[in-house]
């Protein structure tokens, strides 16, 4: 998402790193920012020094990492996946390191943002896409080792440009097919709410939680 340089940008800012530290990108979406960190990616992608991993079971000794970020991977992680995955994240960094990371946050500020909730629904109802709670983080967090949690709700104006909208207007079309073969009618509502609305008031990123943590010593 090229759209959202600035945002993620302004995340590795807020995140703190320090130079020449030894960097995780877990998901593997902030190449363009960290070239030098080890992006850890669930499916093969063409981009430099890439680890193939399951976020459950990550694949590196214990303490090796001085940072662990994330820039909403943990959208397309189910509920029942975060404290696992939190737990390997404790235990790959070192004593006192930081462990950051944004999810959505489902409240629209206006109109293009709920056109971006209407598609954000219809993902969830297929699967694609997770919500998780603040409460529910935080407590697998502190569960996980983690301690000094802060989180920070990033009000975000970001508009969607109108090739991203086109081809997720093409996605809906194929999803709200592909369910109709199959019998279903869940998507079909969500789909109607967005195309409407995504018409009238264009479409903008949703609001962002920001977690910072710290392993505990």
């Amino acid at each position: 998402m090229p759209y959202a340089a600035k945002d993620r940008h302004e995340f590795i800012k807020r995140s703190g790193l320090v130079e020449g530290s030894r960097v995780l990108d877990l998901g593997g979406t902030l190449v363009d920012e960290l070239p030098s960190a080890v992006f850890g990616i669930t499916t093969k992608r063409q981009i430099g020094n890439p680890v193939l991993l399951k976020s459950w079971k990550l694949p590196f000794k214990d303490s090796v990492f001085s940072f662990v970020v994330s820039y909403h991977y943990f959208d397309l992680i189910p509920f029942d996946k975060l404290g696992p995955v939190f737990s390997e994240i404790a235990r790959v960094l070192q004593k006192d390191a930081v462990f950051s990371f944004m999810i959505l946050l489902w409240a629209p500020q206006n109109e293009a943002q709920r056109s971006s909730l209407f598609f954000n629904e219809l993902l969830r109802n297929t699967g694609a896409l997770y919500s998780h709670e603040f409460e529910d983080v935080t407590r697998h967090l502190s569960n996980s080792g983690f301690s000094e949690i802060t989180v920070e709700t990033i009000k975000r104006d970001i508009p969607v440009p109108r090739d991203y909208i086109r081809s997720h207007l093409l996605m809906l079309s194929n999803l709200v097919k592909k369910d109709s073969k199959e019998g279903g009618s869940g998507i079909r509502m969500f789909a109607k709410q967005y195309f409407s609305q995504v018409n009238v008031h264009g479409e903008a990123m949703l609001p962002a939680l920001h977690f910072i943590a710290r392993k505990m010593p």
